[in-house]
């Protein structure tokens, strides 16, 4: 008898030491998230914080494995202060759901925290003026895996020149001392592509989807 009553102390004490380690951990998580929030926020490097309506941080688990980087907000989530809740949103939901995940599973964000006027590409300087923000971002998340979305997102998160997108397809990169990094077409290529070329955006994606999840551990 007291060697069971022995066993379920230790077990208390264990699981009560490691829940200490989580709540710690947690509002550490949860502190330097305000704060770079509160430095995004403040942010006046570039001149898009003066048309930007709202600035798009980033959404999702903070602990999360897996990483998504768009490229930058568009017309909804300048409206909402929230990535990927237009219809590219909606596209990426599926994308997500094809491998059995949600928003809620991955941690969301762009290059850009601010939406270019018309949509209109990153130039060099919007990407220089906010990526030490995204770094910050993958540094707090500490994510296994990261999934470019876009050529623009792939030059940023790897620091390459290039805007090929067929440079960075099929490929597995590694940042930050073991941080994987996956890239792929962005949910728009999908909606706005038509015929053969819209077939060959899928299976591309269904491909990259499949490794993401395997490098994460997922499967």
């Amino acid at each position: 008898m007291d060697k069971v009553l022995n066993s379920l102390i230790n077990a208390l004490q264990f699981e009560k030491k490691h829940f200490r380690k989580y709540i710690a951990v947690t509002e550490e998580l949860e502190k330097e998230d305000t704060l770079l929030e509160s430095d995004i926020m403040n942010c006046r490097k570039c001149s898009l914080y003066s048309t930007a309506v709202n600035k798009v941080i980033g959404s999702g688990n903070l602990s999360a494995n897996i990483m998504l980087v768009g490229e930058a907000p568009g017309e909804e989530e300048d409206k909402r202060g929230v990535p990927f809740v237009g219809r590219a949103g909606e596209k990426l939901e599926e994308m997500l759901k094809y491998i059995g995940l949600s928003k809620n599973d991955v941690y969301i964000c762009n290059v850009l925290k601010c939406r270019p006027p018309h949509n209109a590409d990153p130039t060099r300087e919007q990407e220089e003026s906010c990526i030490v923000f995204l770094k910050r971002q993958i540094k707090l998340v500490k994510p296994k895996v990261i999934l470019t979305l876009g050529r623009h997102a792939a030059s940023a998160v790897l620091d390459k020149e290039s805007k090929n997108m067929y440079e960075y397809l099929n490929k597995v990169f590694e940042i930050d001392g073991g941080i994987k990094v996956i890239s792929t077409y962005h949910p728009a290529a999908i909606l706005y592509s038509k015929g053969e070329a819209k077939n060959k955006i899928r299976i591309q994606v269904a491909s990259d989807l499949v490794k993401l999840k395997g490098i994460a551990g997922e499967l």
